[in-house]
């Protein structure tokens, strides 16, 4: 399982914590890291390092993000991150990968990230227990519907949704969500 963590370059520290985690825990799975590509010299001044940060190289930056969230099995979004961090969800959403999204502690995503985040959860180690529950998921190589349906991890699954019986498009789900489902305000977002 391919994995690339989005978030602000703020969260440096708390994307490479999530990162050493998740391959102590999950040995087989493969970090699409960013990390090294963003790391400013260090000789450079705090208005260096922010012009630095403001001016992809050659586009190696940009080129590697983009076909890492197109590429990855899932994408996981840091909060509360920038504008950056957004695209980046939108990019993989495009390309029909599942993007689990962390909560920051006082987030309140704006309707665009709430809408393209198949599934939210408030810590990172619930985020880290859907995760383990898809990499050892028995059924991965022949998804079973009446496992998948009840798995917390479904809907972030990239096999479940290939299943007749789960497939449904993401406009008509919200719809049969109806009223009192989820709201963006903080409420139910874990689903």
């Amino acid at each position: 399982m391919k994995i690339y963590i989005a978030a602000s370059f703020r969260q440096l520290h708390a994307v490479q914590l999530l990162q050493r985690s998740l391959a102590l825990e999950l040995p087989d799975i493969q970090i699409l890291d960013w990390t090294g590509l963003a790391m400013p010299p260090a000789d450079l001044t705090p208005a260096q390092r922010r012009q630095w940060m403001d001016t992809d190289h050659g586009g190696e930056v940009f080129a590697f993000c983009e076909e890492a969230c197109g590429r990855a099995d899932l994408l996981i979004y840091v909060g509360q991150s920038g504008q950056d961090a957004g695209v980046e969800v939108g990019l993989a959403r495009a390309a029909g990968v599942p993007v689990l999204g962390i909560l920051g502690p006082l987030e309140a995503p704006g309707l665009m990230l709430y809408g393209a985040v198949t599934l939210w959860t408030r810590t990172v180690e619930d985020a880290c227990e859907r995760i383990a529950t898809l990499v050892s998921c028995p059924w991965r190589a022949s998804p079973q519907a009446q496992w998948c349906a009840s798995c917390p991890s479904e809907k972030i699954c990239n096999m479940a949704p290939t299943m007749p019986d789960l497939a449904q498009p993401p406009a008509q789900a919200r719809r049969q969500a109806g009223p009192g489902g989820t709201s963006r305000e903080g409420k139910n977002h874990e689903q």
